[in-house]
């Protein structure tokens, strides 16, 4: 990689095969717009009360990061805008526009990526900042991230699709304090969890009238994740 500051480093898009995976809906990723009359980043963040968008706050990081996802867009045959991810590593991981299933490497970001927030003026989202969450308090900021998965006989693994199918990935070990951790708040069965960009546990649990409904669950905060027992970086 060709390093740009200390902060963002950016690659020419290369052909991403490992892990990516994406909960469905314009809520779960981060976007690439024109606003302002500019291509930037955004999330689209769903409270209970209404749907806002949260601009990037500008920086040289944030700046750079847009060349690099547009240029990726663009190398995959698009306009430039579209929507991109970011794993706990900091890899940013861009799909291509047309959904033929490539997905390309742009970079890798070393700092947060903060965005403005409607709700609270003055206070940026920072996806990896827990604050002073603890297991099973309510995660009232986006639910951005990549999806992993705790299988009902407790194992913590990744389901990986690619042009041989679907196959599960485990780390090298398991982190038996993040299982139970998920197990407090899900005492059985799958549980999917989400991982931000800054390595923090998320997951859904049922709640009020709309139980059967996990897309209508609540959004907990479950742990931050252990490197030293996490998949490796790829």
């Amino acid at each position: 990689m060709k390093v740009i500051t200390t902060a963002f480093q950016a690659c020419e898009p290369t052909l991403w095969t490992g892990r990516y995976a994406r909960i469905m809906g314009d809520s779960a990723v981060f976007h690439l717009r024109y606003t302002n009359g500019r291509l930037w980043p955004v999330l689209i963040w769903e409270t209970n009360s209404e749907i806002v968008t949260c601009r990037a706050m500008d920086s040289v990081t944030t700046r750079e990061l847009v060349a690099a996802v547009a240029c990726a867009k663009r190398h995959a045959g698009g306009d430039g805008g579209g929507s991109f991810l970011i794993n706990e590593y900091g890899k940013i991981l861009v799909p291509a526009s047309d959904g033929d299933g490539r997905r390309f490497l742009a970079g890798r970001i070393g700092v947060p990526l903060l965005f403005d927030n409607p709700m609270m003026p003055g206070t940026p989202i920072d996806l990896g900042d827990e604050g002073d969450c603890e297991i099973g308090d309510s995660w009232n900021l986006p639910y951005v991230g990549i999806p992993y998965h705790l299988h009902r006989n407790g194992r913590i693994y990744f389901y990986q699709y690619d042009e041989h199918g679907g196959r599960s990935i485990h780390p090298p070990q398991q982190d038996v304090e993040l299982i139970q951790a998920i197990r407090n708040l899900r005492p059985y069965g799958p549980v999917r969890v989400l991982v931000t960009p800054g390595g923090l546990v998320l997951t859904k649990i049922p709640s009020g009238t709309h139980a059967l409904r996990e897309e209508s669950w609540q959004t907990v905060f479950v742990g931050r994740v252990n490197f030293n027992l996490w998949f490796e970086e790829e």
